[in-house]
């Protein structure tokens, strides 16, 4: 029989820090770039304006392993006292077949976006800045802050602003230091003292701060986070001061936007995926407003592995759109459960 390791939410927390879910997506952003792993085709279907699952699936040629995402979300489940979003990663070995890890999506999809949108900042934001914007205040709103903190060593205070209630951003900032030191040191303690250590002293150097004015908001940012699924523009251009970098995360579907895209007229923009991001991402907006051009945007790969030039000064605004692409989750996966096997986590089923 196969033996396959099971990793739930609670075996997912414990497993990864983010520090090393940040390194492993740098890796799958150069692996891509290098043809080290592959992206197959993605597979979407929406059951109604409240419903979706998407699969994304590829192969990690180094780590010996394919696999694939299934993710559903279901808007109304609040509404049955159940989560939102639900789904497996299931990895495989490319050399037998046989399956190794049945892991759980939305906990391991958490850290992973989280560190997709620290990598692009470490490569194109401004290393000296010391206020980052937070907009959206849901359940992705803590692993972006979380990972921004890691790549920002000069990170003084994080602002957060809620489009939907101001109430609910005062509530989550107040609570915030709690959350961070549980969710991403206390949760690690056992297996990763040290940099449990260091998360909790980095957070006690933080403020954290619920911003009402969005637009006094932005203006004060040198990094923006954008965590929502809205479908109008909620940072406009002239808000945006010289040498901020944004990272987009919100849009994954035609339609949804967060960025002015007059914004896109004066910086330079790049993507985790260029087809993706310009079908269903933030690029999707100026792309249809004829403000850049597909090739205008340059994938983070490519930075990563030198072919292509990131930041080059201090002054221009980058924009970084972040859709998600299989391999992230691959190598975060394959962290979670080489990590497993270290530590004697999960369970171990025949199949």
């Amino acid at each position: 029989m196969d033996k396959v390791t099971v990793l739930n939410s609670h075996d997912i927390a414990t497993l990864l820090d983010m520090p090393a879910v940040i390194q492993v997506v740098k890796d799958a952003y150069a692996e891509k770039t290098t043809k080290d792993g592959e992206i197959w085709p993605m597979v979407y279907n929406a059951f109604s304006d409240m419903a979706d699952t998407d699969i994304r699936s590829g192969l990690l040629k180094p780590k010996k392993i394919f696999g694939n995402k299934e993710l559903t979300w279901f808007g109304d489940n609040a509404k049955k006292n159940l989560p939102e979003l639900h789904g497996v990663v299931t990895l495989y070995s490319s050399e037998t077949g046989v399956p190794e890890a049945f892991i759980n999506a939305p906990a391991l999809t958490g850290f992973r976006t989280g560190a997709a949108s620290a990598v692009a900042t470490k490569e194109l934001a401004n290393p000296n800045s010391e206020t980052l914007l937070i907009v959206g205040a849901g359940g992705q709103a803590a692993y972006q802050i979380m990972a921004q903190i890691c790549v920002l060593p000069k990170l003084k205070q994080v602002l957060i602003y809620d489009p939907m209630s101001s109430e609910n951003a005062g509530k989550f900032a107040q609570e915030l230091p709690q959350k961070l030191t549980i969710l991403f040191a206390d949760n690690i303690q056992m297996n990763r003292p040290t940099v449990a250590a260091k998360i909790k002293e980095r957070i006690k150097q933080i403020k954290f701060i619920a911003a009402s004015n969005i637009i006094e908001a932005t203006k004060n940012a040198q990094v923006i986070v954008t965590a929502t699924p809205s479908t109008k523009p909620l940072i406009k251009a002239q808000w945006v001061q010289s040498g901020t970098h944004i990272n987009a995360i919100g849009a994954d579907m035609e339609g949804k936007q967060e960025l002015d895209t007059q914004l896109y007229q004066n910086a330079r923009a790049f993507a985790d995926d260029l087809d993706q991001a310009s079908g269903v991402g933030e690029t999707q907006n100026p792309i249809k407003d004829n403000i850049i051009k597909k090739g205008d945007v340059t994938e983070i790969g490519d930075v990563i592995v030198q072919k292509s030039v990131g930041r080059q000064n201090t002054n221009e605004i980058t924009i970084f759109d972040s859709t998600g692409i299989a391999l992230q989750d691959l190598e975060a996966a394959n962290l979670a459960l080489q990590r497993a096997k270290r530590f004697n986590a999960g369970v171990v089923v025949d199949l």
